[in-house]
C-alpha cells in the first residue's frame, strides 16, 4: 500500500496554555496547558493518519525534548524514523489570551544540524520511499541548513517512483529546479514570490496559472485565508470559498489542509474534491483549541457541507453538529 511520508527538518515539541490577560512584566497565571507532537511534516502525518491514511513520519530528535516528541507520535499510533542528532528539538510555545480572543504564537529557531545529521535524514527517506507514495517536505529548515535540501529530498522521491509536495519558505526556489509534484503557499507568501500584492481570486489565478506554465512543477496550492483557496494545474485552476467556522485556535490548520489534499489526491480525486477536502480539514482544525488537530468525523461532514456554502451566504460562522 502506497504511503504518505513525511519529512520535518525542524520538529518541535509544541507546548500551549490559557491565560486570563497577557500583560507585559507581570507573571502570567496560565491554565489548561497541551504538549502535542509539532513541526510541519509531523502534523501532516498526525492528520493524514487521522483521516485513514498509511503514514511515516521521518524527523530528527534530540535530548529530552526530542525523546518526548518521539514518544508522543508513537502514542498517536504514527510509524516512524527518528533520526538521533546531537543538539536538542526545540519547542514552540502558544498562549490564547481570553480578554481579548487572540493567540500568541512563539517559534524557537532550532538548533543547527550536522552534515551527517542531514545525509541522515535524506538516507532514511531514500530507504523508506518506494514508488506510488506520496512524500511531503514541510516546515521550516534549522539554521545554516543548505538551500538545496528540499531539492535533494525531492530528487530521492523522484528517483523513487514518489511524488514530492512541498510546504515551506526555505529552500523552495531550488527544489522547483528540481521539480514537484505540488507546492503549497498562503496569501502571505504568494505575494512575497509575486512581489506584489494580488487581488484575490481573478489575479492571483492568473498568476498561479503562469507561475505553473513556468516552473516544473504540475499543482500550485494557494490558500487565502476567509476567502478560500485555488489549485492551479497546467489544465486550469480550480477554486472554492473557505467554510465559516468559529475559531478556536490557528495551530496545525494549515498542516491540516496539506493533508486532507494529499489524502484525497491519493486516493485518485480530481483537484476540486481534494480542494474541498483540504479546506475542510483546516476549518475542522481551526475549531479546536491550542495545538489539538482535528476530528476526522468533522472533516467529513465539513467537506460534505463545504457544497452548500458560497461567498454570499457563508457570513453566517458554521455551528457544528452535535
Amino acid at each position: 500500500m502506497s504511503r504518505i511520508i513525511t519529512l520535518t527538518a525542524n520538529p518541535a515539541l509544541d507546548v500551549s496554555v490559557e491565560t486570563d490577560e497577557v500583560l507585559p512584566n507581570q507573571k502570567l497565571r496560565c491554565d489548561h496547558p497541551q504538549i502535542d507532537p509539532g513541526g510541519g511534516g509531523v502534523n501532516v502525518a498526525r492528520a493524514a493518519k487521522r483521516l485513514g491514511s498509511e503514514v511515516l513520519a521521518i524527523f530528527p530528535a534530540g535530548g529530552a525534548f526530542g525523546e518526548a516528541l518521539t514518544s508522543l507520535i508513537e502514542k498517536e499510533g504514527i510509524a516512524c524514523r527518528a533520526i538521533s542528532v546531537e543538539g536538542p528539538t526545540r519547542i514552540a510555545f502558544t498562549a490564547h489570551d481570553r480578554a481579548s480572543n487572540n493567540e500568541y504564537r512563539f517559534g524557537l529557531p532550532g538548533v543547527e544540524l550536522g552534515d551527517s545529521e542531514l545525509a541522515a535524514l535524506l538516507a532514511a527517506l531514500g530507504s523508506e520511499t518506494r514508488k506510488g507514495d506520496y512524500v511531503v517536505g514541510s516546515g521550516s529548515l534549522p539554521p545554516k541548513t543548505p538551500a538545496d535540501f528540499w531539492a535533494r529530498a525531492a530528487a530521492i522521491a523522484k528517483a523513487k517512483g514518489a511524488r514530492f509536495v512541498l510546504d515551506t519558505t526555505s529552500g523552495e526556489k531550488e527544489a522547483l529546479y528540481e521539480g514537484l509534484f505540488l507546492l503549497r503557499k498562503n496569501k502571505q507568501e504568494l505575494s512575497t514570490i509575486a512581489g506584489r500584492v494580488l487581488r484575490w481570486p481573478d489575479e492571483a489565478a492568473s498568476f498561479a496559472r503562469d507561475f505553473v506554465q513556468t516552473h516544473k512543477l504540475e499543482k500550485l496550492v494557494l490558500t487565502h485565508g476567509g476567502d478560500g483557496g485555488m489549485i492551479a494545474s497546467k489544465s486550469g485552476c480550480v477554486t472554492a470559498p473557505s467554510i465559516p467556522v468559529t475559531v478556536a485556535s490557528a495551530v496545525g490548520a494549515g498542516d491540516s489542509m496539506v493533508a486532507g489534499l494529499v489524502v484525497s489526491l491519493m486516493r485518485g480525486d480530481d483537484d476540486d474534491t481534494a480542494l474541498r477536502w483540504g479546506l475542510a480539514a483546516a476549518a475542522a482544525t481551526l475549531m479546536t483549541p491550542g495545538t489539538t488537530l482535528f476530528d476526522a468525523a468533522e472533516v467529513t461532514r465539513l467537506s460534505d457541507d463545504a457544497l452548500l456554502f458560497s461567498k454570499e451566504d457563508a457570513a453566517a460562522p458554521y455551528k457544528p453538529k452535535v
